[in-house]
């Protein structure tokens, strides 16, 4: 192979050489500061305090049955024991859509829009703790163990006045006795699924407790909706590893097994509820599952359930748990199950599959009662 070569008039080697020196030593140090750079800008996205706040928010005020209204609100200033949050995003549970139905006001505090997080971007007049003792500083994202509802959300104070319900805002102000909790590890989805989360969690923990994964290492999941596929991912980050997902809709098996399960059971398939026992049967190498858990409502219930499982083996009704029976140390184990699945890259953010902007949120209520893919979100943006 041939290089070109191009002659420098009037120049030496000696000093072409020093030229080019010179050349090599500039783009080096240029290379070298656009390297800084771009470290710089990659730490300062990293949960930098944000003084962009609004003069005004907006919230969803439930003002009657099937009903909310987009008002606008003077921001709160936060006071002693106080954050202010900007909004990212909140879950619209089941309970949630049910008094969208009903239709109280705003001023009487139904207890709505409970699943949401966000960023805070003021501080108050004195240091606010989080729920493991962290001071809680500009830049943070949170979220909540406890009510946001009412006068707690810091807009307005008059008795018969509307207010945003919950997280359904643009700004949220908490106090430190909500049980503010920082997330600053966990994406915007997990921190919104996290209560939902610590609800599997504390089931699989409860489970864990009884039946340990050694003895009872086939499991059946009846039913992938939400709660079922939750508790596929907090079962799998618990050590359980073959699982049998069952459910009549092919997504949700699909679904079922990016969460963590290993077969998958058509429950339409030929031959009834015995068709089904048999494919069970043949996953498990000729056995019936050692645990069955129902986490769907069944015609038949638990009558049903019990046939995937083997002589002396056990069933849980997973659609039994009760939210207000969670403890801190439920909480926490809900915490673990969304690191670990972040960490295994289990992806949970496929749950969420409705999204929408605070001012749909009529729509996406009408989305959960009609029972429409697995969890919904309104979004601020």
């Amino acid at each position: 192979m041939e290089y070109l070569t191009e002659e420098f008039p009037g120049k030496g080697d000696k000093a072409m050489d020093v030229k080019v020196d010179e050349i090599v030593k500039q783009v080096i140090n240029e290379v070298k500061t656009s390297a800084a750079g771009q470290n710089t800008v990659k730490a300062d996205r990293q949960l930098q305090p944000d003084s962009r706040i609004q003069s005004e928010g907006k919230g969803a005020c439930l003002t009657g049955p099937e009903n909310y209204e987009i008002k606008q609100f003077e921001i709160p200033v936060p006071g002693e024991k106080e954050v202010l949050v900007r909004v990212e995003g909140c879950i619209v549970s089941e309970s949630d859509a049910q008094e969208f139905l009903k239709g109280i006001p705003g001023y009487q505090c139904p207890a709505v829009g409970e699943e949401g997080t966000g960023r805070v971007v003021k501080v108050g007049s004195s240091p606010v703790k989080d729920i493991h003792g962290r001071v809680i500083k500009e830049g943070d994202l949170v979220t909540t163990l406890g009510s946001v509802n009412g006068k707690k959300s810091g807009y307005g104070d008059k008795k018969k006045e509307c207010r945003p319900s919950g997280w359904y805002s643009s700004y949220v102000l908490l106090r430190e006795d909500m049980k503010i909790l920082q997330m600053n590890d966990l994406d915007q989805d997990s921190r919104m699924l996290y209560r939902q989360a610590s609800e599997a969690a504390a089931s699989v923990d409860r489970i864990c407790k009884l039946y340990k994964p050694e003895t009872y290492a086939k499991i059946a999941v009846a039913g992938c909706r939400a709660a079922g596929l939750l508790t596929i991912a907090a079962l799998k980050c618990a050590g359980f590893s073959d699982i049998i997902a069952i459910d009549e809709d092919e997504e949700c098996l699909a679904l079922a097994e990016k969460m963590g399960a290993r077969h998958k059971v058509l429950f339409t398939c030929k031959n009834g509820v015995q068709g089904m026992v048999e494919k069970t049967k043949s996953c498990f190498g000729g056995e019936l599952a050692d645990l069955a858990l129902q986490c769907v409502e069944l015609p038949g219930g638990n009558s049903i359930v019990r046939r995937f499982v083997r002589a002396g083996g056990n069933t849980a009704d997973m659609t039994k748990r009760v939210r207000t029976q969670l403890t801190r140390e439920a909480y926490s184990q809900g915490e673990k199950v969304l690191r670990l699945a972040q960490t295994a890259e289990i992806p949970l953010y496929r749950l969420i599959t409705h999204r929408f902007h605070l001012e749909e949120i009529n729509q996406a209520n009408w989305t959960v009662l009609s029972g429409a893919g697995h969890i919904c979100a309104v979004l601020n943006r």
